[in-house]
């Protein structure tokens, strides 16, 4: 079983640090961040992740 985790800031200014230290804390062996806004629906980090997900059986996503 691989773990894998999904981190998302607001804005190029914030920082992902503490949700990425917590996904590795967690197990997480890949992170995919992404760096959009809330409001927005193209997120490729999401999309990224999802396709991971589809081809990889047995894989846990940490949030």
């Amino acid at each position: 079983m691989s773990i894998i985790g999904y981190a998302r800031v607001s804005t190029l200014e914030q920082n992902p640090e503490l949700q990425e230290h917590a996904l590795r804390q967690a197990g997480a062996i890949r992170i995919f961040t992404d760096y959009e806004s809330g409001s927005k629906t193209q997120r490729p980090q999401l999309a990224e992740r999802l396709s991971y997900l589809r081809g990889n059986g047995g894989v846990v996503l940490v949030v």
